[in-house]
């Protein structure tokens, strides 16, 4: 009896010696063979290949700081997809920080970095760069407006990840150049009409953003990488259009948002701006009208309110397909047939066929119909341009409209991200442009009353009376 006892009990630790080794092999095979799987239908944890490759060729420490509560909407989605960066790279540290739990530590982010909402901070050397929160998704606010929640409709925050992770690591930061002197819209002051979130939006992308008066200059400043033209109301002079001129041709790029502008006095004539020349040389054509698009037209607002979605293939426009873009006033900017040689033009935002553009400028408040003298469409909003010309290349992006583009538009379906890829496109940042939104698995489940009352009583009930009744059942069959 005690030899069998003796035999069972060193069976017992054998087994208890070879099952330890099992799990701590396995663990070490796991710290050794660490794989993340992603089981969302949309691959939202899933990097794409340009975030690899932007996290794998990192040289320089990127700390992340994730400013949120555990209880914000975002805040799973946030930590595990930052979590596979770190996991992708050992130059990405990632720390989670709850200012609901811990007060001190916040108050000295809050000092350090000056972080005042829920945030994620991106971190390298003396580069910084911060991802808020209401930067990370796409609302459907269908809900709202029946007393609910707004449902998050796509998760941004690869897109958004990755540009910080570039911001702060690249070695050069992009100079912007606002021109002034023509009644273009502020960067600095804030208000409707003006695009200071457009400049705001490039200083948190590290780039220094300044304005520039061109009138009476040779030349564009030294090391300008991008000069914005937004909404001018008077004419550029030929000595001011030939710096531009200069500034393109040896691989300057820019931005130029124009808008349907009107001359003063009698007759609606559109304003001479002076810069017909030189986009001629870029086979642009600027036109005197104004687009209309009365199948398009939004609710409550005029028919020259266009609501733009057909789009052309373009690095500027994969992240729009399925979107909008809202014009409040905009003239028709055309790509010549046969650009000049060297030059590759690219329609970026056109109306639908039924759009046209009304040329007829007089009645324009009493009188708007198509006829044979008007642009018919579908009539092209924005053109990029872009030349190689003596081993240099130019880029260009021409707009017919600055609305869209001011503080109190650029919120408006897809205007934001229309003018970030833009500005991307135009400073060499195509890997941040190919990364699109992410929807993201929602299921919503409604019960009744009476279906609660079901769960409540099986669960409560039911399944307690089956424990009861198979451990009776047990307990007599082994009485037997």
């Amino acid at each position: 009896m005690k030899e069998t006892r003796t035999a069972q009990r060193l069976t017992l630790g054998l087994a208890i010696v070879l099952g330890l080794g099992i799990v701590g092999l396995v663990n070490w095979l796991g710290s050794r063979h660490y794989r993340r799987f992603d089981w969302t239908s949309s691959g939202l944890y899933t990097l794409s290949e340009k975030s690899l490759k932007v996290v794998e060729g990192l040289k320089t420490p990127v700390s992340v700081v994730v400013f949120m509560s555990q209880g914000s909407p975002l805040y799973a989605e946030t930590e595990e997809l930052l979590r596979r960066y770190q996991a992708a790279s050992k130059m990405i540290s990632v720390e989670t920080l709850d200012p609901t739990r811990n007060r001190a530590r916040a108050e000295a982010m809050v000092k350090e970095f000056g972080v005042t909402r829920p945030s994620v901070v991106f971190k390298a050397g003396d580069k910084k760069k911060f991802v808020t929160e209401d930067q990370l998704a796409e609302y459907d606010f269908m809900r709202a407006r029946m007393g609910g929640e707004p449902a998050i409709k796509a998760f941004k925050g690869e897109q958004e990840f990755t540009s910080a992770i570039l911001s702060v690591t690249q070695s050069r930061v992009p100079k912007v150049l606002f021109t002034t002197g023509h009644g273009e819209r502020s960067i600095t002051a804030q208000g409707r009409d003006s695009v200071d979130r457009v400049a705001e939006l490039l200083r948190q992308d590290n780039c220094t953003v300044e304005e520039w008066s061109s009138l009476g200059a040779p030349r564009v400043p030294e090391g300008t990488d991008l000069v914005v033209v937004a909404g001018p109301r008077s004419a550029f002079t030929p000595p001011e259009v030939d710096a531009l001129r200069t500034f393109l041709q040896g691989g300057g790029r820019a931005l130029l948002l124009l808008d349907a502008e009107f001359a003063p006095g009698p007759g609606n004539r559109m304003v001479d701006l002076g810069l017909e020349p030189l986009l001629s040389e870029y086979g642009v054509r600027l036109d005197d009208d104004v687009v209309v698009d009365p199948k398009n037209a939004l609710p409550l607002m005029g028919p020259e309110t266009v609501f733009a979605r057909t789009f052309r293939p373009h690095p500027i426009t994969k992240i729009l397909e399925g979107l909008a873009v809202v014009f409040p006033l905009a003239r028709s900017v055309a790509a010549e047939e046969k650009p000049p040689q060297g030059v590759t033009d690219t329609v970026l935002v056109e109306t639908s066929p039924d759009g046209w553009g009304e040329t007829d400028l007089k009645d324009l408040e009493t009188r708007v119909q198509k006829d044979d003298k008007d642009v018919k469409g579908p009539v092209p909003l924005a053109v990029a341009a872009e030349a190689t010309r003596d081993g240099k290349k130019a880029r260009l992006v021409v707009v017919g409209d600055a609305d869209f583009a001011a503080s109190g538009s650029i919120a408006n379906a897809a205007n934001l991200y229309f003018v970030t890829s833009s500005l991307d496109w135009l400073l060499d940042r195509e890997a941040l442009i190919s990364i699109p939104p992410r929807s993201t698995d929602q299921v919503a489940v409604a019960l009744s009353r009476s279906d609660v009352a079901q769960i409540t009583f099986f669960v409560l009930l039911v399944m307690p009376l089956l424990a009861i009744g198979l451990g009776l059942t047990v307990y007599l069959k082994r009485r037997r």
